[in-house]
């Protein structure tokens, strides 16, 4: 165990002018109807194609929907995430097996829980549940560095609202980009944040993964970090 500061970098154009037609037949006046009627269905198709075009997001931002198998969606938006600097006096220390499998049953987690320096109530707890980052905070409490900018959409699983989201990381001397997954979502007093990140082009497997792991958590249940002591 441990004290440490917790210090991390989580035109304009023209209109046309159409000449005055000289007086026509009523014959010609009833084709004249007819092409406008023509020219205003035409103008209603364009409309319907656009919000088409719009909702299926060809323009604006790019999504990314996980279907399950009951049906259900995670909607995952494209965001951009920075880090920022949390500064925290704490306590730290592992998570022991006992208390991992008290709160996670056999879910494959190792991590360290965070206490209050001054009043050594526990605070939450970062790790991984296999290969995917998670970080524990008590509602109230942010140990999380990460900044997520941009919109989020809103999915509920078995009754659980998740924000979820990706981003993608600039190519690396090697010409790769990482593209990272992740997600928020509330349960019981915590609220819980987990992200899964691998090549752009294993994109379907890093979300996947990520969907897993989250329906993992919300099958695990709510916890009650009160039951772990300094």
């Amino acid at each position: 165990m441990k004290e440490k500061k917790l210090l991390r970098a989580l035109g304009n154009v023209d209109n046309q002018y159409i000449k005055e037609a000289e007086p026509m037949k009523k014959t010609s006046k009833i084709t004249n109807r007819q092409k406008w009627v023509s020219v205003a269905a035409c103008f209603v198709l364009v409309a319907v194609i656009g919000v088409g075009i719009f909702q299926s997001n060809l323009f604006g931002t790019k999504n990314d929907i996980a279907t399950l198998d009951g049906g259900e969606t995670i909607t995952f938006v494209k965001n951009d995430l920075s880090q920022s600097s949390i500064n925290l006096n704490v306590i730290t220390r592992p998570l022991s097996d006992a208390e991992i499998e008290m709160l996670f049953a056999d879910l494959p987690v190792t991590a360290d829980a965070y206490f209050d320096a001054d009043n050594h109530n526990i605070l939450g707890f970062e790790g991984k549940i296999g290969d995917t980052r998670m970080v524990v905070s008590k509602q109230g409490v942010n140990l999380l560095d990460t900044i997520i900018d941009g919109n989020t959409i809103t999915s509920s699983i078995d009754g659980v609202d998740i924000n979820a989201g990706y981003f993608v990381t600039k190519s690396n001397s090697q010409g790769i980009k990482t593209v990272i997954y992740y997600a928020t979502f509330d349960m019981g007093e915590n609220t819980i944040y987990v992200e899964y990140s691998g090549a752009e082009n294993e994109s379907e497997t890093v979300k996947n993964n990520l969907v897993d792991t989250i329906l993992k958590l919300i099958e695990n249940g709510a916890f009650d970090l009160s039951q772990i002591q300094e």
